[in-house]
């Protein structure tokens, strides 16, 4: 892999990775495109710098929940529940990403299998993302201050299935969120900050049970892919908040079904648009 290759995909791996269209699809897929063969450590090595790009925008929020967690702790005054509920929303994925670390290494360089995914998440998007926000009753919104360890759960268990290639993370926690009840802000912030165990943890385990992974990887290309995923990902955030409160998660459907389409019939017929 070059370090012009490594910046186009870290590129599409920061603006994919929180717009609902699944990084891990996009960057697949690119990689195949590119003729690059698909690799599980370089796509966390540019996880890792949309994990910076999110303690960039965010990492007062996140601060105030790591100093509010040992403060509950000591004090017993439910500062700690917001962090509590990050860690039950982090239990699904890091679940199903142990217990199928090797299908999912599998499914990085399988088209078909990302295609799926992708057409999944079109559907998800379809259902929730027409959701009308509530008006008078928008008190009634589950907010950081309200939101239960049941809900938390529940955004958790739409996050594991987003550990698959073509199955879109924030696409999965903010459609989750919002058909919990989620106000919309709330729900694209949590979904970003819910996104820091997953990735960090990930990029730390994985080099512990794949001691070779990083011995195949041409680290300057790897960090030159991390620099662009951090730049662009800051920029998609800000252009998801904007999305998702104004509930236009939807159109993004169109997108996804068209490039789930396009991938089966590369595959099928080995065509490609």
């Amino acid at each position: 892999m070059t370090t012009l290759q490594a910046i186009v995909l870290g590129v599409i791996q920061g603006l994919t990775e929180f717009l609902p269209v699944s990084s891990s699809g996009h960057l697949a897929l690119a990689q195949m495109i590119m003729g690059v063969q698909p690799s599980v450590t370089f796509a966390l090595g540019v996880h890792a710098g949309t994990a910076l790009a999110v303690l960039a925008l965010y990492g007062r929020d996140v601060w105030r929940i790591i100093t509010g967690f040992f403060r509950g702790i000591a004090y017993r005054d439910g500062s700690a529940r917001l962090a509590l509920c990050l860690v039950f929303t982090s239990i699904p994925a890091a679940i199903v990403g142990f217990a199928a670390s090797d299908a999912v290494e599998s499914a990085f360089g399988s088209p078909m299998f990302v295609a799926i995914g992708l057409l999944i998440s079109g559907v998800v998007l379809w259902v929730t993302g027409g959701r009308a926000t509530p008006g008078r009753a928008s008190r009634r919104l589950v907010t950081g201050r309200t939101i239960t360890y049941g809900q938390a759960l529940g955004v958790g268990i739409s996050q594991a299935l987003a550990v698959f290639p073509g199955v879109s993370r924030s696409g999965m926690t903010i459609s989750g969120a919002l058909g919990l009840g989620f106000d919309r802000a709330f729900a694209a912030t949590y979904s970003f900050i819910a996104s820091l165990p997953v990735i960090l943890g990930a990029v730390a385990l994985w080099p512990i049970s794949n001691p070779d992974a990083l011995a195949s990887i041409h680290l300057p290309s790897l960090a030159a892919g991390a620099a662009a995923s951090f730049v662009s990902g800051v920029v998609a955030m800000l252009a998801l908040r904007s999305i998702v409160q104004h509930g236009k998660l939807r159109r993004f459907s169109y997108y996804l079904w068209a490039l789930g389409l396009a991938a089966i019939l590369w595959e099928t017929r080995g065509l490609w648009l």
